[in-house]
Parts: C-alpha cells; structure tokens; sequence
C-alpha cells in the first residue's frame, strides 16, 4: 500500500515538473531563460518519473535500466545547455537585461590572435 501510494505521488511529481518544464519553455522571456526548462524541470520531472517505475516494477532490470537512463540524460542535459547557450552567444543572440557581459572580452581576444583566428573559427563553424 505504501509503495503503491509513493509511486503515484512520484508519478505526479513527475508529469507537474514536466507540465512546468513545457510552460517555461512556453513562457519565459529569453532564449537562455528557455533553455533552463528542459534541463532543470525536465530532468527533474524525469528522475520522479523513472522512480515511479522503478517503484512500479520493482525489478533489477528495471531499475537499472531507470537509473541508466537518469545517469544519462543528468550527464547530457547540462552539456547540451552549454553548448546550446555558447553557440547563441557566439551567433549574437544577446539576454535583453544583460548588462555586463564577462565573456566577450575573452571571445574578442581570441578573435584578434592572427595564430588562433583559424581555430575560433572552425570552433564556431562545427
């Protein structure tokens, strides 16, 4: 009875940080603002709805391929958020209520080194 009643409660944990996850993608002002949505709320949502089944099933293989797949979309998520957010900011896209900008320094320097002009570049281009 009582896992029966944690795994529904995972379950809409689950499904309410997914439903904000879409609202926020949705809803919120700014590309970079938008890209914390699917990797916050949709990686928690997800980690309630994998132990949802995992609470469900209550296998090994089950809960290992639910902890697998947790492991991976924590390690991956953030990554694709960073690499999304650089390639924004590489291509100009500015947050309209930044005003200091840390990184531009940096990305103007190595822009004006004649030797590494060719390794920015392939860097933006891939």
């Amino acid at each position: 009875m009582l896992a029966s009643a944690l795994e529904i409660a995972a379950a809409v944990a689950g499904t309410f940080f997914m439903f904000v996850a879409s609202l926020g993608v949705l809803r919120l002002p700014d590309f970079y603002a938008r890209i914390h949505a699917p990797t916050k709320a949709a990686t928690l949502g997800l980690a309630f709805l994998l132990a949802a089944l995992a609470l469900h099933f209550r296998e090994l293989s089950s809960v290992t391929k639910a902890a697998l797949a947790l492991l991976f979309v924590g390690v991956t998520a953030p990554v694709g958020a960073h690499i999304l957010a650089r390639a924004a900011y590489r291509r100009g896209v500015r947050a309209p209520g930044t005003r200091v900008d840390e990184y531009g320094p940096s990305v103007q320097r190595l822009r004006s080194e004649p030797e590494r002009e060719e390794e920015v570049k392939g860097k933006e281009d891939g």
